[in-house]
C-alpha cells in the first residue's frame, strides 16, 4: 500500500469519524432540546392550572369541608394539551384518587395520564406509550395550607417530535454519506498535493541516476515547512555530492596529468640503465623524479582531504612573531649556496588564533616560492607587524615577478607561469604550493593578496584577525625560536 493511499485512508477515516460524531451529537441535542421545550410548556400549563385552583369550605349535614373549585377553566381548553386534576389526599390523609377536572379533549376518561405518579410529592416527568396515547406527561402536586391535596397531570403528544427526529435522522444520514464521499475524494486530492514535492524529489533522484547529472536542483516556492526543509536538505545534499564528485574528478585528473611526466622520466632512465648499464646521472635523475612525485602526491592528498572536509585543523592562541623567526632561520638554510640575501623587515609581536605547524607550512611555502624565483643577487624579506585589528605577514622578493594576467591564476592547482621555467631546478614542485597556502589562509580566517610586476619582484601579504586582550594567554610559553644573535638588515 502506497503512502498516498495510507494518507488518504487516514484523512477520510478521521473525517468520517468526525462526521459520525457530529451527526449523533446533532440528533441527540435536537431531541433533548425539543423535549426540554415541551417540558417547559407543560410545566407552565400545570402552574396555570394550580394558580386557578381554590379551596372553598362547604357544609354538609352540619360538617364543614373544603372543596376544590376552579376560578377559571380557560386553561382546560388549550389545544394539544391534555389536563387532569386528581385529588389524592383528604385532611392530609391519602384517599382513593378522585378525578376533579379534565380537559375537554380527554373528557371524563378516568384513566390517569401517569398512574405511577399520582402520589408524587414533586414534579415528575415521563414519556410513555399508554393504552391509547403516546405522550409526554408532567405530574405536578398542588397543596393548600401546606398540605398536599392532589396532583395536576399535563400531557401532550410527542408524535410530531418523533416525526421531526426521524426526518432529522434521515437528513443527517444522507448528509453524512455525501460528506463521506466528498471526504474520501478530498483526502485523495490532499494526499496527492501533499506528496507532490516528494514525487519531485523522487523524479529528480531518478534523473540523476539516469543522466548522472549532479547539478540538478529542486525549486520550492512554498513555506519552509517539513516539505520545504526536505527540498532544502536535498539541494544541500546534491551540492555536497557535486562538490565531492568534482573533487574526485579533479584529483584523478590532476594525478593522471601531473604524474605522467615524472613517471615517463623514471621509465626512460631505467630503460637507459637497462640498455647501457647503471650510471650516476641516471640514478640521480630517477631519485629526483621519484622525490618530486612523492611530494606531489602528498600535496594532492592534503588538498583532497581538505576538499572533502576530512582534514581538521585545531586553532589555539599562537605567537606569529616566533613562527616568523623560526621560518627565517630555515630560509637561511634554504638559500645556502645561493647569492641571495634573506632579511628580516619589520618585526612586531602578534598573537592570533591558529595552528603552529600549519602556519609554519604556510610561511615556508611562500618563502620557498620567493627563493625559487629570485635570481642571484636579489633579496627576500620577511615582516610581521600589527595594523588595526589584524596581524600582517609579508613576504617580499626582488625576483622575476608575475604578470597581471597570471596573477589571476597563481592559486590554481598546477598553474605555473611561463617565466617560472627560467629558474626551475630539481627542487621545483608541481604548482601546488600556493594552492596549499590559499587553503591554509582560509582555515585561519585570513586574507591573502599579491602585488607584482615582471622583473621587479613579488609581494605576498597575508592578514589574520588579531586575538583580543582577553583571548591572549596570560602565561605564554617561552619562545624556543627567539634568537638574540639575529641581526636585522
Amino acid at each position: 500500500m502506497t503512502i498516498r493511499t495510507r494518507l488518504a485512508l487516514w484523512y477520510s477515516g478521521l473525517l468520517i469519524l468526525v462526521i459520525v460524531i457530529l451527526s449523533l451529537a446533532v440528533i441527540t441535542v435536537s431531541r433533548v432540546t425539543i423535549l426540554t421545550t415541551i417540558d417547559q410548556v407543560l410545566q407552565q400549563a400545570a402552574e396555570e392550572v394550580i394558580d386557578a385552583i381554590n379551596m372553598v369550605p362547604v357544609g354538609e349535614f352540619g360538617v364543614l369541608d373544603d372543596r376544590v373549585v376552579f376560578e377559571t377553566e380557560e386553561i382546560f381548553s388549550a389545544p394539544g394539551i391534555a389536563i387532569q386534576v386528581w385529588q389524592t389526599h383528604q385532611d392530609d390523609q391519602p384517599v382513593d384518587p378522585v378525578l376533579l377536572k379534565a380537559s375537554s379533549n380527554i373528557g371524563a376518561d378516568p384513566t390517569p395520564l401517569d398512574n405511577d405518579a399520582l402520589h408524587a410529592t414533586q414534579a415528575h416527568y415521563i414519556t410513555h406509550d399508554g393504552s391509547s396515547r403516546l405522550g409526554r406527561v408532567v405530574t405536578h402536586p398542588f397543596t393548600f395550607n401546606n398540605q398536599v391535596i392532589g396532583v395536576v397531570q399535563v400531557a401532550t403528544s410527542v408524535e410530531p417530535v418523533e416525526h421531526a427526529n426521524d426526518a432529522l435522522v434521515v437528513i443527517t444520514l444522507i448528509a453524512a454519506v455525501i460528506s463521506m464521499m466528498v471526504s474520501v475524494a478530498l483526502s485523495m486530492w490532499l494526499a496527492e498535493r501533499a506528496l507532490r514535492p516528494i514525487n519531485r524529489v523522487t523524479q529528480a533522484a531518478a534523473s540523476i541516476v539516469a543522466a548522472e547529472d549532479l547539478s540538478t536542483r529542486l525549486s520550492w516556492d512554498g513555506p519552509m515547512d517539513e516539505l520545504g526543509r526536505l527540498v532544502s536538505v536535498f539541494n544541500h545534499m546534491m551540492a555536497r555530492l557535486e562538490q565531492v564528485f568534482k573533487v574526485q574528478q579533479r584529483f584523478v585528473g590532476d594525478v593522471s596529468h601531473e604524474l605522467r611526466t615524472p613517471l615517463t622520466s623514471i621509465v626512460g632512465n631505467l630503460e637507459i640503465m637497462q640498455r647501457y648499464g647503471v650510471d650516476q646521472d641516471s640514478l640521480e635523475a630517477v631519485h629526483r623524479e621519484a622525490a618530486r612525485m612523492s611530494r606531489m602526491v602528498n600535496d594532492l592528498l592534503l588538498l583532497a582531504r581538505a576538499d572533502y572536509g576530512e582534514l581538521k585543523v585545531d586553532l589555539y592562541p599562537v605567537d606569529l612573531e616566533a613562527i616568523t623567526l623560526d621560518v627565517y632561520e630555515q630560509a637561511l638554510i634554504l638559500a645556502k649556496g645561493r647569492s641571495l640575501r634573506v632579511l628580516l623587515g619589520r618585526i612586531e609581536p602578534a598573537h592570533i588564533k591558529g595552528n603552529t605547524d600549519r602556519l609554519r607550512q604556510l610561511l615556508l611555502n611562500l618563502v620557498n616560492n620567493a627563493i625559487k624565483f629570485t635570481p642571484d643577487g636579489g633579496k627576500v624579506e620577511l615582516s610581521i607587524y600589527t595594523e588595526h585589528n589584524e596581524a600582517i605577514l609579508v613576504v617580499r622578493d626582488t625576483g622575476i615577478g608575475i604578470s597581471v594576467k597570471d596573477q589571476e591564476h597563481i592559486f590554481d592547482r598546477f598553474f605555473q607561469a611561463d617565466n617560472s621555467r627560467t629558474h626551475r631546478n630539481e627542487s621545483d614542485g608541481a604548482g601546488l604550493g600556493l594552492s596549499i597556502v590559499r587553503w591554509l589562509v582560509d582555515v585561519h580566517h585570513g586574507k591573502i593578496s599579491v602585488s607584482s610586476l615582471p622583473g621587479q619582484g613579488t609581494t605576498f601579504r597575508v592578514a589574520f584577525p588579531l586575538l583580543s586582550e582577553a583571548e591572549k594567554p596570560t602565561h605564554p610559553t617561552p619562545d624556543p625560536y627567539t634568537r638574540t644573535a639575529l641581526v636585522r638588515s
